[in-house]
């Protein structure tokens, strides 16, 4: 795909709006993990149908990430980026505005779609909004604001909807949106495309083993970690004792360890990638495990840091597994890797919410141990087999 990159000073800048942006994005979709009780009792809805909220946006950005680049064609990547985020911030409007779950589930279906094209185009955009040899630097910039939304964007948005309501919550997160939006159309420029993407890149990179064997992977773990995530806050209320009120500052010690995660796996995902992957599943399984059995905030406290820790690495150590596996399918295997992310996610909360509603928070939490265990297993094995 050749793009006319129009570099420019003033590059940075718009690689910083891209950072926000998808800070923003990841807030949205996570939002009502912190809130989901409140929206729930507000509502009269049970809490495996507000989950549902984070399942029906994970979806959509799903099919939105594998299908962006080949639905926009040439058009200019700035405009299209703008649009999602203005189409964010008018579905965020409207799930806080909702008076009945069936209309708050119809607004995150819409978020979906502007989260799922920003994900899309976020990394492609960043890479050719600075000089060459700072795309990669650019895109670790961008994708920073991912790390930022667990640490920040979440435990806010909690705080905001436990101090006043959680309406409240998600007006000033349509409002950071449609800032952002406004800030994106003047600070980033223009990123024009010369050829259409086309489907024979997805079949390449699915036909590489290690790419296929590490997609799985991520949609075992990741639909693992969002099957217990969505449910951390009635999780730590039934578990720990947690008050609703106190459920912020455990999502931000959650989302501090999550940051040092996601920077210290860095180091050892270079040298020993398949180490670092067990690391991750084993440290994710300790510490969701350690929440079911805490009993008191004071354990769970640690565990959400443990449990964070290891969560905060999971997005960057697959995809670095994903990207050197592909070797010139890159892009694509990234789409790919983007697309099954976000169903994944989609597909934990969903699990999540069955298990809710037939049985009890502590059968979800066994189901996510399960998975990560799952996962653990299949990475041994294949690392048995390259090291063989």
């Amino acid at each position: 795909m050749n793009e006319h990159r129009g570099l420019r000073a003033s590059g940075w800048p718009g690689v910083v709006v891209l950072a926000l942006g998808i800070f923003a994005m990841v807030t949205v979709e996570e939002l009502p993990i912190g809130v989901l009780t409140l929206i729930s009792d507000d509502l009269g809805a049970s809490e495996g149908a507000v989950g549902l909220g984070v399942t029906l946006a994970g979806a959509v950005a799903g099919v939105m990430g594998l299908s962006t680049s080949l639905a926009i064609g040439t058009l200019d990547r700035r405009v299209v980026l703008f649009t999602a985020l203005l189409v964010v911030a008018a579905a965020t409007t409207a799930s806080g505005m909702a008076t009945n779950v069936a209309v708050y589930l119809v607004a995150r279906l819409c978020a979906g779609l502007g989260i799922g094209v920003f994900w899309a185009l976020i990394a492609i955009v960043a890479s050719r909004i600075v000089a060459h040899e700072r795309a990669a630097l650019a895109t670790t910039v961008a994708f920073a604001g991912a790390s930022g939304a667990t640490i920040l964007g979440v435990p806010i948005g909690t705080w905001l909807g436990t101090t006043w309501t959680w309406h409240v919550a998600f007006y000033a997160l349509a409002a950071f949106c449609f800032v952002i939006a406004v800030a994106l159309w003047f600070l980033v420029p223009s990123v024009l495309v010369d050829e259409k993407f086309t489907t024979d890149g997805y079949r390449r990179a699915w036909s590489i083993g290690p790419v296929r064997l590490a997609l799985l992977v991520t949609a075992v773990l990741v639909v693992a970690q969002f099957c217990a995530y969505t449910y951390a806050s009635p999780a730590l209320q039934e578990f720990a004792h947690v008050s609703p009120a106190g459920v912020g500052a455990m999502l931000l010690v959650m989302g501090i360890t999550g940051l040092f995660g996601n920077v210290g796996s860095a180091p050892i995902m270079r040298r020993r990638p398949m180490l670092a992957m067990l690391l991750v599943t084993c440290g994710m399984t300790a510490g969701i495990a350690g929440l079911m059995l805490s009993g008191t905030p004071a354990v769970a406290a640690p565990a959400m840091g443990v449990w964070g820790l290891f969560g905060g690495a999971m997005a960057v150590v697959l995809q670095h597994w994903v990207l050197t596996s592909a070797g010139p399918y890159a892009e694509p295997a990234a789409a790919l890797d983007s697309g099954i992310f976000n169903f994944a996610i989609a597909g934990g909360a969903a699990l999540g919410a069955f298990v809710l509603d037939v049985s009890n928070i502590h059968t979800v939490f066994v189901v996510a141990i399960v998975g990560t265990l799952t996962a653990t297993a299949m990475v041994l094995a294949y690392r048995r087999r390259v090291t063989a």
